[in-house]
């Protein structure tokens, strides 16, 4: 009978998962977005959104989330869009204590990327875009149909001053 005490403890090297990204891409305008997964709350259909007297021009007003009261938001004028008439969709976002509503044109995919296929800004893109767009950005990731702006959506709270 073999001694248990000379038994081999084989050593295991414990597995290291993919670093996976999951980000929510969505359309504003013809430009493809995308914000990450772990900030996105919900996507809802456009409601009823009720104005706030003396709030800037991008703040659209609030609406009543069963309960929770929403401060609704369009980026546009933030990225330098054109204002569009009617929000396709809502994205409800939570970065931190703040719950917000972007107005989306249409949600279109949530996927999964390895980290490193988010690039970093290139320099020269802050002073072509004359320093507005970029400041939104933190990264931007190259797709089968073009480039994809991943938001920085805590410079944008910043930037829209709700906080």
């Amino acid at each position: 009978m073999a001694a248990l005490d000379n038994d081999v403890a084989a050593e295991v090297s414990p597995v290291q998962p993919k670093e996976d990204v999951r980000i929510c891409l969505f359309t504003i305008g013809t430009d493809t977005y995308a914000i990450p997964v772990d900030l996105l709350i919900e996507i809802i259909i456009p409601q009823k959104i009720f104005p706030v007297p003396t709030t800037p021009s991008h703040v659209l007003g609030v609406i009543n989330l069963r309960g929770t009261i929403v401060p609704i938001v369009d980026i546009r004028p933030i990225l330098s869009l054109p204002h569009e008439t009617a929000p396709g969709q809502i994205a409800i976002l939570k970065s931190g204590t703040m719950m917000l509503g972007i107005v989306v044109d249409n949600v279109t995919a949530v996927q999964g990327l390895p980290e490193t296929s988010i690039q970093s800004l290139p320099a020269e893109s802050a002073s072509r875009h004359g320093g507005n767009r970029s400041g939104f950005v933190q990264g931007i990731i190259q797709q089968e149909h073009g480039v994809v702006a991943l938001l920085n959506i805590e410079r944008i709270i910043e930037e829209i001053k709700l906080t």
